[in-house]
């Protein structure tokens, strides 16, 4: 995978971070997740007043060998899919850095995802606050 020679260690319901192009592997399940893209980013800048917070979108890569990989794409807005499903496992984008400031644009390497496998379901919906909010 492009910008990532080895891919970090991760475990199974502990939380991890990627940049774009970054790979985790979860050793004792054979599953790998990659950080693709943010393919859009309409949060709300800090220091605008907006009617709408916005949202992004994080595009992700799972793969469980010696199975086909699937993409997924997770979103930050509360009322969106912050949570998707992959064979018995649950993705989780817990929070997308660096939050938008009005007049800095972010690069795209600049992008770290906070994000949390789990097996099925497990991880209690309010147990953080909403992601894409500022904080």
């Amino acid at each position: 995978m492009a910008g990532s020679s080895q891919p970090h260690k991760a475990a199974l319901g502990a939380r991890f971070t990627l940049r774009i192009g970054e790979s985790a592997q979860i050793e004792a399940e054979a599953l790998q997740i990659a950080f693709e893209d943010v393919p859009t980013d309409s949060r709300c800048p800090r220091g605008e007043q907006c009617i709408r917070e916005g949202d992004a979108t994080v595009r992700l890569r799972l793969q469980k060998a010696p199975g086909p990989g699937e993409r997924l794409e997770l979103r930050t807005a509360p009322k969106e899919q912050s949570a998707m499903r992959f064979l018995s496992y649950e993705v989780r984008l817990v929070r997308l850095d660096p939050y938008p400031v009005s007049g800095r644009p972010i690069a795209r390497g600049d992008y770290v995802a906070t994000l949390e496998l789990t097996r099925g379901s497990t991880a209690a919906p309010d147990s953080d606050p909403p992601v894409g909010l500022a904080g």
